[in-house]
């Protein structure tokens, strides 16, 4: 896992986003309206703070599910030596306090 950069929640827990992962941004937590890699998102850094104010949700995709996705002891994404499960973790932009650029 490549961490190109952190999302920090309201609740004080945080999520690494690896450069292969999928980050989408809409109005409307069913839809895509514009989305990215973790490393394309890392290159807009810090313009990237303004879709948190354009947009209502975000939503995170791993790339990879052995590497895990838990937020408040719920499986997003893991594998094992029995099965694998994949699915977007989706926040409303209000609940993140900030994007922080992992290589600086």
């Amino acid at each position: 896992m490549d961490m190109v950069l952190k999302i920090c929640i309201n609740d004080g827990s945080e999520v690494i986003i690896d450069g292969f992962d999928t980050i989408s941004f809409s109005n409307d937590a069913t839809i895509v309206e514009k989305d990215f890699s973790g490393y394309t998102l890392q290159k807009e850094y810090p313009s990237v703070l303004n879709h948190l104010s354009n947009y209502k949700f975000i939503r995170i995709e791993r790339n990879d599910e052995s590497d895990n996705l838990v937020y408040r002891s719920h499986s997003f994404a893991f594998e094992n030596n029995i099965t694998s499960k994949n699915r977007p973790f989706i926040l409303p932009t209000h609940s993140i306090t900030t994007i922080i650029d992992m290589q600086d």
